[in-house]
């Protein structure tokens, strides 16, 4: 990220009305800070007879030209599930107008999951968070959802990472890294034989281990040493519910002896990543 970009504070209020309500978000964006920070909190709680909601989120975002134009707007995409926003503030301001939608024919009826607590059926509430960390000329952005729809028997939670490459400014994908057509037998064989996948491997689908191949996510993340790619698998894509999101561990050495590591790869990682 260029040290030369600089902040300005601003603040923009989104109403929405749901039950006669004014609902107000704001989104900031700090002098001094290398990231948009979105932040909004809602509370409605319309009647004894209807849906009560206690919402919060929290999204940091890559500053202005850390990214290419086609790099932030897959971005956007991931995140908002938005294909025609062409910034940070339009996805956002646009989402949080959209976020409540309410039916003036079934009042107790809202178009967006919400998560409950504790023995109140009727509660509900819904997180949204991310976090943008820094490893070297890497950059990762970690979005976290929590929600659950009211009445259902448990609540759902993800855990999105986008890799980027402050070099390059683009995002890493998995297939820049390796030839994931060819990965699936080799995350069940680590799995398999690496110790620090146990936990994974105690409570995986047994269908994964007889099939000998999983399918193979875009969703992963570096370690610190830059020396690991960690996949990560969201609630049920490998493992029951009660075993929650799965991370597989693939040193890169290790690696390397079963799948053969692109140009990038090996120029990301750096010497010695690779047995040839």
């Amino acid at each position: 990220m260029k040290k030369s970009l600089l902040f300005i504070l601003i603040a923009s209020v989104l109403l929405v009305s749901c039950h006669n309500e004014q609902k107000e978000f704001k989104t900031y964006l700090y002098e001094g800070h290398r990231s948009f920070l979105l932040t909004a909190d809602e509370q409605m709680w319309p009647g004894d007879d209807s849906l009560g909601v206690d919402n919060s989120y929290s999204l940091q975002w890559p500053a202005s030209g850390t990214l290419t134009p086609e790099a932030e707007a897959e971005l956007l995409m991931r995140c908002f599930a938005d294909s025609t926003a062409t910034s940070f503030a339009e996805a956002a301001d646009r989402w949080l107008n959209n976020l409540w939608l309410y039916d003036e024919e079934s009042p107790k009826i809202h178009r967006h999951p919400v998560d409950s607590i504790g023995n109140r059926e009727n509660y509900g509430y819904a997180n949204m968070k991310s976090t943008i960390t820094r490893d070297s000329n890497l950059a990762t952005f970690c979005l976290n959802t929590e929600s659950y729809m009211a009445y259902a028997a448990h609540g759902l939670y993800t855990a999105e990472y986008v890799v980027m490459d402050l070099n390059t400014k683009k995002l890493v994908h998995l297939n820049d890294l390796v030839d994931t057509a060819q990965l699936g037998e080799v995350i069940v064989r680590a799995i398999e034989d690496l110790e620090v996948n146990k936990d994974t491997r105690d409570c995986m689908f047994e269908e994964y281990r007889t099939a000998g191949r999983v399918i193979v996510p875009d969703n992963f993340f570096i370690d610190s040493t830059r020396s690991v790619i960690n996949l990560v698998f969201q609630v049920y894509d490998i493992a029951p519910y009660a075993c929650g999101i799965q991370t597989v561990c693939l040193p890169i050495f290790w690696l390397s002896k079963h799948i053969p590591l692109t140009p990038y790869c090996k120029e990301l990682f750096g010497e010695g990543c690779s047995i040839d």
